[in-house]
């Protein structure tokens, strides 16, 4: 999968090589690299997240079925939320790909001597980009009009020319709205599964916890009790990732602005990539966390 994503970031190194030369070429290829893993692992998050909001959902219907009975018409109500935020969560992964996309046949657009087909493709992609961003923008996630209203266009560098300079004079606008407004929705998202999560670990410690407890009966199986107790007080890890994705994706928006205006520096680029690795790494150590669990 991460072939797949390999050029995501290529064109801030393009960009940047026209703009200060080859002294930060090993940055650039591994800002490349992390892009690659980068993408990769925010649609990885984004499926964890549409998991989380089906597990609260389910927990919240048990405890509501304890207290009321739940009528099968309160289930379906209950129901459509899940479809209605699972709908946004695929909307945004698709938000991703077409936004990988259109970076990956930039770089196609700059390298080629040719680039009428190239041109042709992107303005398909980008279309596509904003009829999806358009329905992203009238949910319950969509950034807010004055952070969009704020952003201009870029001064693109003297030495960026060709049919590359003609889309990005073209679009450059365009897509600083679409980095920020996944940045934004990734944020917004982080920010409603942190409910979700409190929900969900509300109900768990009622029903496997407390109900036992209060039983009649003595627990049956103690170490089990311990060990779901304590996996239920156990930092959900999803919340933290999807913040700190929005936080590397406004890095690289900052990067890919600099680079295209030719004032990338290796401090900007150094702390993009440090903000990248740190999310990729605490990705990486939560992972290696549930498997020892699981």
């Amino acid at each position: 999968m991460h072939n797949y994503f390999r050029k995501t970031f290529v064109l801030v190194a393009i960009f940047a090589t026209l703009s200060t030369g080859c002294k930060y070429s090993k940055q650039y290829q591994k800002l490349t690299e992390t892009g690659s893993k980068y993408t990769t692992a925010v649609d990885e998050l984004l499926v964890k997240a549409g998991k989380l909001q089906v597990e609260s959902t389910s927990e919240d219907i048990l405890s509501d079925d304890r207290l009321l009975n739940l009528t099968e018409q309160k289930y379906r109500e209950k129901v459509e939320e899940d479809k209605e935020i699972l709908q946004i969560i695929n909307d945004i992964r698709n938000h991703n790909a077409l936004l990988r996309k259109y970076f990956s046949k930039l770089d196609e657009l700059a390298r080629s001597e040719a680039p009428e087909r190239t041109q042709v493709e992107i303005d398909g992609i980008a279309t596509n980009l904003q009829t999806i961003s358009s329905h992203l923008q009238t949910t319950r996630f969509s950034p807010n009009s004055g952070i969009l209203k704020g952003i201009g266009h870029l001064a693109i560098h003297s030495q960026i020319n060709g049919a590359l300079r003609e889309e990005l004079e073209k679009r450059d606008r365009t897509i600083l709205q679409e980095l920020t407004i996944q940045q934004e929705m990734l944020n917004k998202l982080g920010d409603f599964m942190k409910h979700k999560v409190a929900i969900k670990r509300i109900a768990q410690e009622q029903r496997l916890v407390i109900r036992p407890l209060i039983d009649e009966n003595a627990v049956a199986n103690e170490e089990s009790w311990i060990e779901r107790r304590n996996e239920i007080f156990a930092i959900d890890t999803r919340v933290e990732e999807l913040e700190n994705a929005s936080v590397a994706l406004g890095e690289f928006k900052t990067v890919f602005k600099d680079s295209v205006e030719g004032k990338i520096t290796g401090v900007s680029l150094n702390n993009a990539l440090k903000d990248i690795d740190f999310f990729l790494a605490l990705l990486e150590n939560n992972q290696k966390s549930n498997q020892k669990e699981s």
